[in-house]
């Protein structure tokens, strides 16, 4: 959604939800976009990415948090590093990704160097644009340290 009211010309949405895809089918009407063009794909995102055609020049990837608790964090990495290693070896020349993460136990850092992994394995040239941290809607609770969790990477391929 933020995509299209952005300016994008067309938009293709992947969730392995068929719920969270009508909710979004149903949030493009509600903000008078249904005219702009895009597909609606039901389908888990790691089959997708390894799958399907990736002729994107912007690509974000926003996934639910992969570590939920401190147990999770080498799983929520392989994840992490799949994901990635996928879109770094399908995406075209020149596209952008915007990856984004939800997991509190990964940390900036940690989440940085599972991206460069996965680009190294995909032997992929890729340059972070842009660091993200959370939005002022969402400030973090002193008392509330697990609320500091939101963070993405702007990235370019070469």
């Amino acid at each position: 959604l933020a995509a299209l009211l952005g300016g994008c010309v067309k938009v293709d949405s992947v969730d392995i939800s068929q719920e969270a895809m009508d909710l979004c089918r149903k949030n493009v009407v509600l903000n008078g976009l249904e005219n702009r063009e895009g597909n609606y794909f039901v389908e888990d995102a790691f089959r997708f990415l390894k799958e399907r055609e990736l002729s994107y020049d912007f690509i974000i990837l926003d996934p639910p948090a992969f570590a939920k608790k401190k147990e999770d964090v080498v799983a929520a990495c392989r994840g992490y590093k799949e994901i990635h290693r996928s879109l770094f070896k399908k995406a075209p020349a020149r596209s952008y990704a915007l990856s984004c993460s939800c997991s509190y136990h990964v940390d900036e850092k940690l989440f940085q160097m599972v991206i460069f992994q996965a680009a190294h394995e995909a032997k992929r040239g890729v340059k972070i644009v842009g660091k993200h941290r959370l939005g002022l809607d969402h400030p973090i609770n002193l008392f509330h340290p697990e609320s500091d969790y939101l963070k993405s990477f702007l990235l370019y391929l070469d």
